[in-house]
């Protein structure tokens, strides 16, 4: 009979916050094991209604725990087993469905300043068409009419995330790491988590770029928007067998570079919505985050 594999760690967060790049620097360490699904979404169909729609790719919707733990099934000498669904830091339930099916697991997370992470969720569903506002600032505006618009906002209330899962576990098996951690420091922030994980610290991945922003472009870009907006994309990272020079003309075949952040408004949504929230979420991290801020 063979033996049952389960993860013994998950990057659980934040959405659009470098966590594709951690997958892929962790995934490079011979004592690593990650899902080559990359983002699962297990726990998040768990706490689902069984009549609502599962989350995933159309073509890999892991719905039962055979299904879960056989994505494990080829792990070969790793210490270190993870997978990494950065969905399961916001959704409510997923911190006591997991503490419950895997205890002693070790939970990385990653935190953006909250108006860039909305501001790159926005492009992710501009990219998708899943967005018809050209404008950052008018999709905002929509909040109050439009449900679907709060996520824009409410992902970035980390504090609230955060204790659901400080409630639970302990917390020196929670790593947290800023997003600017992980793209101005990667391979700092890569031998923190090696630490973390109980693995040789001195491996040194090799560093891509993954998950540029970008808007669609021509033909190309609405075949892709449209394989993105029914979900037609298989849920793997491109860049684990194509070439960068390969990736980097076809980005640029399909999307267009976006408009940067607009300063002002971003300072304005920040002390609208977030003020407060990043000084808790100072507390609660024990990291200065006053750059958020000002």
């Amino acid at each position: 009979m063979n033996k049952l594999n389960k993860p013994n760690f998950m990057i659980i967060g934040a959405m659009k916050a470098a966590t594709t790049s951690l997958y892929t620097y962790l995934i490079q360490h011979p004592d690593i094991f990650m899902t080559s699904i990359k983002e699962p979404k297990f726990f998040n169909n768990l706490s689902k209604d069984p009549l609502l729609k599962p989350e995933g790719k159309r073509f890999n919707k892991i719905t039962t725990f055979d299904q879960y733990y056989s994505l494990f099934s080829k792990v070969n000498g790793e210490t270190a087993i993870g997978e990494a669904s950065p969905s399961y830091l916001f959704d409510e339930k997923c911190a006591r469905l997991i503490s419950k099916s895997l205890p002693k697991v070790k939970l990385i997370v990653i935190l953006r300043q909250p108006v860039e992470r909305a501001y790159s969720n926005f492009l992710h569903s501009r990219r998708s068409g899943k967005e018809n506002n050209s404008s950052f600032e008018i999709a905002l505006q929509e909040i109050n009419n439009n449900p679907k618009k709060h996520f824009y906002i409410e992902k970035g209330f980390y504090t609230e995330q955060l204790t659901r899962y400080f409630d639970l576990f302990p917390h020196q098996n929670i790593k947290i790491l800023l997003f600017e951690d992980v793209t101005k420091n990667p391979i700092e922030a890569s031998k923190e988590v090696f630490k973390f994980l109980n693995v040789d610290a001195d491996f040194v991945p090799k560093i891509k770029i993954q998950n540029q922003s970008g808007l669609p472009r021509g033909i190309l870009g609405w075949l892709l928007m449209k394989t993105r907006y029914y979900n037609l994309l298989p849920n793997i990272t491109f860049s684990s067998f194509l070439p960068p020079f390969v990736i980097k003309y076809i980005f640029k075949k399909v999307y267009k570079k976006p408009p940067q952040l607009d300063v002002t408004l971003k300072k304005q949504i920040t002390k609208k919505y977030y003020h407060r929230e990043i000084i808790e979420l100072e507390k609660l991290i024990s990291r200065d985050l006053r750059h958020w801020i000002n």
